[in-house]
């Protein structure tokens, strides 16, 4: 079994939000940076404790409270906005009336700058609750090394899942972690910069969007667009998704294998279009190198930029769902849009996807011994459309469906919030084209891709460091490649090396983005190497 559990999404722009004053999906990245630099660590100890687990003697009493019923435990990293904490609490409770058998349901906020230590200890001390939060990385993980059950069954029962959120869970034949939600990065547009400019809408197309900033930036004293471009999880995030909209992807998949496709010529493309966004088109922000999710929040804000890629955490500081127009930003709340990603080469208005799963724990590390089909009804029930109308409006915009049938729930079909309709249609119109890391082009999870998500923050290292460092293109991406062949080739689960292939070049870039290569009918790219 492999001895690493390492981190992945949860989503944030991330999975979860700092407490008190940022939303559910923003400082979960940031803080995970730290445990991903723990988990190897921390993982060997969880590792070596399982190793030796056969029951869950000395580790409570027995699963039940005395009175008949069976203790049913379940961690949530949902800890940061507490009207969304206690309607997830209060749903999950539920469950005692919709269980077959006589249960008490506990709930505990396990945020995510603390999650992985709790997973390492309590797999050590037999103490795992009976279902706990993760993202699908992490699932498989659990699984390979005989800590998680799968649940291939249950996941069948459904044929509507969106495309990436279908192959998210998808290890060695077997489908591990229910899909809970997710989580997109999405462009916030203030009109108003934009119509002192002279433009009327928002870009959607990648042609598009360079026009409207470059009349952005020339008119106004704000930059026409902003992805972070610090080392950063949405920075990499963000990446990753104009790969994919450039017709290539991180990973690919065939004849039982993994490649790498990071210093593939379709990442350089999309690398060198991101960099000409500063080099040839002007219309990033100043300092662009140290602008991370959170500054490029504050850029928007003080409206010194017109356009935003990042999470909605952002739109959610500008609107509260419960509470309305969040005092001091009503001028730019009015003035916001919400949009996809503009079109890009391959045709499709894509974005990354965070988000969160749901996974059970085999008795042989739990603290209450749980029989199978409490736990699997307890992730079919979390996922209902009943259950979710309790706890997705006070979540909003951050929560998105997971499978089209979910798109009837009431928040998407009759809004009981304060937060705007074209908001939410403009998100549920992303949920089925999201991307996300490897998953996408591999069409599976794998446990080492959450250690190179970590090793390179969210496969941000490469274009953080063309901005930041003036990093050579072909070398940063190759050094980022790099990582990924290593963390493949010393899996205990693999049975293949991969090898570095030749350099890439743009002559070998998808027939889709050659327009943007020579200029020929739409911007002319950033390209060093002419």
């Amino acid at each position: 079994m492999a001895s690493t559990v390492d981190g992945t999404d949860a989503p944030a722009s991330q999975p979860t939000g700092e407490p008190n004053d940022q939303s559910d999906d923003q400082s979960g990245e940031y803080s995970r940076r730290k445990f991903m630099e723990t988990a190897a660590a921390a993982s060997a100890a969880g590792a070596t404790a399982l190793a030796g687990c056969s029951s869950n003697s000395g580790s409570g009493d027995g699963g039940t409270d005395g009175n008949g019923e069976q203790d049913f435990l379940w961690w949530t990293m949902r800890g940061y906005i507490p009207a969304e904490t206690k309607a997830i609490k209060d749903a999950a409770k539920g469950y005692e009336d919709a269980a077959d058998e006589n249960i008490n349901v506990t709930t505990e906020v396990v945020v995510w700058d603390q999650v992985f230590q709790e997973w390492s200890a309590s797999i050590e001390g037999r103490s795992m609750p009976n279902v706990s939060e993760m993202a699908c990385e992490h699932a498989a993980d659990f699984g390979n090394r005989g800590a998680a059950r799968p649940n291939t069954e249950l996941f069948n029962e459904y044929d509507d899942w969106y495309d990436t959120i279908s192959k998210w869970g998808q290890f060695d034949g077997d489908f591990w972690g229910m899909p809970w939600f997710m989580e997109l990065r999405t462009s916030h547009v203030n009109m108003n910069l934009l119509e002192e400019a002279g433009v009327s809408k928002p870009p959607e197309t990648w042609a598009e969007l360079v026009e409207t900033g470059q009349a952005v930036s020339e008119n106004t004293d704000a930059s026409g667009f902003t992805t972070p471009g610090a080392t950063d999880f949405p920075t990499g995030q963000n990446q990753t998704a104009i790969t994919h909209q450039s017709g290539g992807s991180f990973y690919g998949y065939s004849d039982d294998q993994f490649s790498v496709e990071i210093d593939s010529p379709a990442s350089l493309f999309a690398h060198l279009w991101t960099l000409s966004l500063r080099e040839q088109w002007d219309i990033a922000p100043g300092g662009w190198g140290g602008i991370d999710s959170t500054s490029g929040e504050e850029l928007y804000r003080a409206k010194r930029t017109a356009i935003a890629h990042l999470p909605t955490d952002l739109a959610r500081s500008l609107i509260d769902p419960q509470e309305g127009v969040v005092d001091g930003n009503e001028e730019l709340a009015e003035a916001t849009e919400l949009t996809p990603m503009p079109k890009g080469p391959n045709g499709k208005r894509q974005s990354f996807m965070g988000g969160s799963c749901m996974t059970t724990f085999k008795e042989n590390v739990t603290r209450h011994n749980i029989d199978d089909k409490i736990s699997l009804g307890f992730l079919d029930y979390m996922t209902q459309p009943d259950q979710l109308n309790k706890y997705f409006p006070v979540s909003a915009p951050n929560f998105l469906p997971v499978r089209s049938g979910q798109e009837e729930m009431e928040l998407f079909t009759d809004n009981p919030t304060e937060i705007p309709d074209s908001w939410l249609d403009a998100r549920l119109e992303q949920a089925p084209n999201a991307v996300r890391y490897g998953v996408t082009g591999a069409g599976r999870v794998a446990p080492f891709l959450g250690s190179v998500e970590g090793s390179t923050t969210g496969y941000s290292t490469a274009i953080s460091g063309m901005i930041g460092s003036e990093t050579d293109p072909k070398k940063a991406i190759r050094g980022m490649a790099d990582k990924a062949r290593s963390a493949i080739n010393s899996a205990d689960y693999i049975d293949y090396e991969l090898e570095t292939p030749e350099e890439p070049s743009l002559d070998d870039a998808p027939d889709e983005v050659q327009p943007w290569i020579t200029g020929d009918g739409v911007p002319k790219i950033y390209n060093p190497y002419e």
